[in-house]
């Protein structure tokens, strides 16, 4: 059931002042509770995207919406429904913790936010900071990926924001940046290529292969000196159109001497297997034979 007069999120008490609702409304069927006093109808799609807006009535006005939120807000998906919200509490304010809402006390600069609803939202620059300092190395850079990909920022730009930075989390910020690609075209693409990294593979992304002067196709990484592509076969693989059109390019790869090594999602959940079945290509195709000297992904 709908209720006119509602917007998709409200503050409840003002709705009772407006006598849109009552009290014993704000407990039941009609509405749903988002923060403590911030509600929306029941029949409004929850979503991260909608909890921003909610932890935006919150009464907290000193908050900027920062990392996966602030992405999420500029069109980036990087958080879900379940996810905190996570905002900065700005300096000389006493912010009220709420379930739902991550709240960091830390240093941001004025210049690094702008107004919007009734908080503010971090800058594209410090909103990229705080998801390459947070989450895991691996969630870290694939997230960052995608912010790059979508372009709302750029290496260079985030390189010269963190150059004379001294904040907490900066070092592994850098750290995440170096290893970035916009060109990734999927987390789990960039979790393959940060693992690979770290057994010392490092393939080129993105591939544009010819024979001659025709285009045959782009792969997700190529070992072009030992002609060895590994691809990520995501669930889209696998649909009418594009698992016809995917085997008739892999075709065509195979007869130009191409070998190609095939993930799935469900091979990544052992991924040093996966690591290990690459590397054994490698050594069929003479890519080496000496085994990778494996290092550490930092957590």
């Amino acid at each position: 059931m709908t209720v006119p007069g509602l917007p998709e999120v409200f503050v409840g008490r003002d709705a009772v002042r407006d006598g849109v609702l009552t009290a014993a409304h704000l407990r039941g069927p009609k509405v749903r509770r988002l923060f403590r006093g911030v509600y929306c109808p029941r029949s409004v799609r929850d979503s991260h995207e909608l909890r921003c807006r909610a932890a935006a009535l919150t009464g907290e006005g000193a908050l900027v919406l920062t990392g996966r939120s602030a992405a999420v807000v500029r069109g980036v998906p990087l958080a879900s429904m379940s996810d905190p919200v996570e905002v900065i509490a700005l300096p000389g304010h006493r912010v009220n913790r709420r379930p739902g809402l991550q709240v960091r006390r830390v240093v941001i600069d004025k210049q690094d936010y702008e107004p919007w609803e009734q908080i503010s939202i971090a800058r594209p620059e410090r909103m990229m900071f705080d998801v390459l300092a947070t989450g895991s190395f691996i969630r870290a850079v694939a997230d960052a990926d995608r912010i790059l990909r979508a372009e709302l920022t750029t290496q260079a730009r985030m390189t010269a924001y963190l150059e004379d930075r001294h904040d907490h989390g900066v070092v592994r910020a850098r750290e995440v940046l170096a290893l970035t690609d916009p060109r990734a075209e999927s987390p789990p693409e960039s979790e393959l290529r940060v693992r690979m990294h770290f057994v010392g593979l490092h393939p080129e992304p993105q591939l544009h292969i010819y024979s001659g002067r025709k285009f045959i196709a782009r792969v997700d990484f190529a070992f072009e000196e030992v002609k060895l592509v590994v691809e990520y076969d995501g669930d889209w693989h696998g649909q009418g159109w594009a698992l016809s059109k995917d085997r008739d390019r892999m075709n065509k790869l195979s007869k130009e001497g191409w070998e190609i090594v095939f993930v799935t999602k469900e091979m990544m959940r052992d991924p040093a297997a996966v690591l290990d079945m690459i590397e054994a290509a490698l050594r069929r195709v003479g890519g080496g034979s000496a085994r990778r000297r494996r290092a550490e992904i930092p957590r």
